[in-house]
């Protein structure tokens, strides 16, 4: 059987329309929303009392100072909880920088 330029064209066509579905239908869910599932705290911009107490022992715990250190603050976060998406992590760590 010989593939002709047509059904090359219209495979390349599937192929595209295919990634493109894939990729469309990527979506992340915001830290709030992620900080509001694993620490049963309304969604808000700013992480809840939960959630920081719980950073800040996991990260002195750990000896980590997320002032100097954040991008390790925010690996150490990760790996104390692994539902925390590194959006999540990062705006905890944020937070206790800024507070």
């Amino acid at each position: 059987m010989r593939i002709g330029p047509m059904e090359i064209v219209v495979l390349l066509l599937l192929a595209g329309f295919l990634l493109f579905l894939v990729v469309s239908q990527r979506h992340t869910r915001p830290a709030s929303e992620v900080l509001e599932a694993i620490f049963d705290e309304p969604a808000t911009p700013i992480p809840g009392h939960k959630a920081r107490v719980w950073a800040l022992s996991a990260l002195h715990e750990a000896g980590v100072d997320p002032d100097s250190d954040p991008l390790y603050a925010v690996k150490v976060l990760r790996q104390a909880e692994p539902r925390l998406s590194l959006a999540a992590a990062k705006v905890l760590v944020d937070t206790l920088n800024r507070f």
